[in-house]
């Protein structure tokens, strides 16, 4: 009871002072972007922070490695509520200045006034897709979704078989991540590989995969 009165009051200060980080801040946390190289504009050098009221102290931020560090253009959504606090879905990119991005998802829930990541890790290039998908009959929250392309380079060994470009027709890996009471977490509970391509976006302003293959991803879902 003790350490829910100082979530409380800590989320009551929040709010008052959440008129200082207009355009980034809800009720209770403010998003802290990474340092980039600034004559590039890309380039993450340490990454974003999403933080608990107005100050440092409580900050969570991506697992990064000396490859990939995910500083830029963090975003925090609100996606439901678990044990009454507001689950976050909470993305941020890493642009090492080439043809390509890659972005980390992480699932943040409010625990003993930190956040905690509930999804194992979830990293998708700028060729994906993701939605958050409200499945009652097989989650109380909701479901995370992904498709990301698999990049078929070609044959070495087959001077005809030259392969795929980057931003051309691919077939796709569907994951799909849902609640597990017993942990607490999100864990993945369905992954497969699409039997045709869809078009990438060399071809189409945007990726179309999740909505086609939705009713099998529900299917392998309900187990059935």
């Amino acid at each position: 009871m003790r350490q829910r009165a100082v979530e409380l009051l800590n989320w009551s200060l929040a709010v008052l002072l959440c008129g200082t980080y207009v355009g980034r801040c809800s009720a209770q946390y403010h998003l802290i972007p990474g340092k980039i190289d600034e004559s590039m504009g890309c380039d993450p050098k340490t990454p974003a922070r999403i933080c608990l009221g107005s100050g440092t102290a409580h900050c969570y931020a991506p697992e990064s490695t000396k490859v990939y560090t995910f500083g830029m253009e963090p975003k925090a959504v609100e996606v439901g509520q678990l044990d009454g606090w507001p689950l976050i879905l909470f993305s941020a990119v890493f642009d090492g200045c080439g043809s390509g991005t890659l972005t980390d998802y992480s699932l943040l829930a409010t625990r003993q006034g930190k956040f905690v990541n509930l999804l194992p890790r979830v990293e998708l290039t700028n060729m994906s897709e993701y939605r958050l998908w409200s499945l009652p009959q097989v989650s109380k929250l909701p479901v995370l979704v992904t498709a990301d392309f698999i990049w078929n380079f070609g044959n070495p060994k087959d001077p005809n078989d030259h392969g795929e470009t980057h931003y051309g027709a691919h077939r796709y890996r569907i994951d799909a991540y849902k609640f597990d009471p017993a942990s607490g977490k999100y864990a993945k509970a369905v992954s497969y590989a699409t039997s045709g391509k869809y078009p990438g976006v060399g071809d189409v302003d945007e990726i179309n995969v999740l909505d086609k293959e939705r009713p099998l991803i529900v299917v392998k879902l309900a187990g059935k």
